[in-house]
């Protein structure tokens, strides 16, 4: 809100070549809000905005910015300033830059770095892409059982800046083994003479090589701040904050969104900002399911042809061939969204499928017997009772087929390690649109068969 209010003082700002006055305002901003500004900015103008705030302030600023526009300002700045910002960053934040950017830029990048930066950025990178290893910090405070609350407490003082997470401190033995957390509060209410292994809770964990759409679902499941991160031997090796858990989950939603609706992901990454995105990148996005679609519609077409006789002595039937393809797919996205969203966040999975098919069936059965009476009242007012009768058999069909499809389909995908997403409104109307054809005009050729 407040970048639209000052955008126009800021471009007069930028256009004066003001710096002084132009960091002196985004000092008072949140550094959230500068980065958003600074995304909204011609190309031209981000790296002239973000070389004028001072080191400490940027250093909060750089990891809000798109990596598109992270890219960009790396490419404007000097060797030093690039070692002071990543060496000065939080380790799955400077991991999560340096993944997105191309490998050998990486590698020019990771030169820079000192020795421990380098390390541990590079073991982070050694994790596959969409593996919690990625998005892991190895920053946080652990605590030994067998130390006393006094002792845990002198401990936790004097390391705290160590850590990205102030809340949960984690219980590890000389191994390393994970054996618990408990909250830094319960410290201050606790006798400073007992042992911290006589108030250790049990801990959700995840290993370091899950995906990481799991840790989503585990920190909301327990509303966690932190997650702990275990290797195959199950010592703790790092955590996920809530914080890079809810980039990534608005990641994924919104690649799910866009392979429902049928676009493309690229494997460049673009600006977030919709307004600001080049034309042929989303051309690019959008071309590649819609070719295909037309591909998949002739199929539609030949079931046409091959019924054109009963067509062109009934024309009216081809009246209501949209209405009924139609409800067809409408239906069938509906299911499919209801799945793929249950699916995605955990309340439902494979083993469910019986039992979620057995109640759509019901549904379905439902949902068709009242599309047919509409679509009887439709066929009786626009071509008489025996028209009225092949439409509503087709519609109840057509409707109770396409619910069944839009529900079996994310699982057949998700069974097949295919994201389910893709089984959204483009294919499954597709699907529908060829499987409603055939069935409304075989049920026609039938129906006039039996009446002549």
């Amino acid at each position: 809100m407040l970048k639209e209010l000052l955008q126009p003082e800021i471009e007069d700002l930028i256009e004066e070549k003001d710096w002084e006055s132009l960091r002196d305002t985004l000092l008072l901003w949140q550094e959230v809000e500068t980065a958003n500004l600074i995304t909204s900015l011609k190309n031209d103008n981000k790296y002239k905005v973000f070389s004028v705030l001072p080191k400490d302030y940027y250093l909060e600023v750089f990891p809000e910015l798109a990596p598109i526009d992270q890219r960009r300002i790396i490419e404007n700045m000097s060797e030093s300033d690039i070692k002071y910002l990543l060496e000065n960053m939080n380790p799955d934040d400077r991991t999560y830059f340096l993944g997105s950017i191309p490998s050998s830029l990486s590698e020019n990048i990771l030169k820079l770095l000192g020795t421990e930066d380098r390390e541990i950025a590079s073991w982070l990178l050694a994790y596959p892409e969409e593996s919690i290893g990625r998005l892991m910090t190895p920053k946080y405070i652990s605590i030994n059982p067998d130390w006393t609350v006094r002792e845990a407490f002198e401990y936790v003082r004097s390391n705290i800046e160590e850590s990205e997470i102030y809340t949960t401190l984690y219980v590890i033995d000389s191994k390393r083994t994970l054996i618990g957390s408990i909250a830094l509060r319960k410290l201050f209410f606790t006798d400073k003479n007992i042992l911290i292994s006589e108030i250790t809770n049990n801990c959700p964990y995840i290993s370091v090589y899950e995906d990481q759409e799991n840790a989503i679902n585990i920190i909301k499941k327990y509303n966690l701040h932190s997650l702990a991160v275990v290797d195959d031997r199950h010592s703790m090796i790092g955590i996920v904050t809530v914080d890079d858990i809810m980039d990534i989950a608005e990641e994924e939603y919104t690649d799910d969104f866009h392979k429902m609706a049928g676009i493309t992901s690229s494997e460049e990454q673009f600006d977030d900002n919709l307004k600001i995105t080049p034309i042929f990148t989303l051309y690019k996005q959008r071309i590649f399911w819609l070719l295909i679609l037309v591909f998949i519609n002739i199929f539609s077409g030949g079931v046409i042809s091959i019924f054109q006789n009963t067509l062109q002595k009934h024309i009216v039937l081809v009246v209501f061939l949209p209405l009924i393809i139609g409800s067809g797919g409408n239906a069938g996205s509906q299911s499919a969204t209801l799945v793929i969203r249950s699916l995605a966040i955990g309340d439902v999975v494979l083993k469910d499928w019986f039992y979620m098919l057995s109640k759509e069936i019901i549904v379905a059965a439902i949902l068709g017997l009242s599309m047919g009476i509409g679509a009887y009242i439709l066929g009786v007012i626009r071509g008489g009772f025996e028209i009225a009768a092949i439409v509503s058999v087709s519609m109840f069909s057509i409707v109770f087929i396409g619910s069944i499809i839009g529900l079996c389909l994310p699982f057949i995908l998700t069974k097949l390690n295919i994201d389910p997403a893709i089984s959204g409104a483009p294919m499954l109307t597709s699907i529908c649109d060829i499987i409603g054809t055939a069935l409304y005009c075989s049920i026609a050729t039938l129906a006039f068969i039996i009446l002549q």
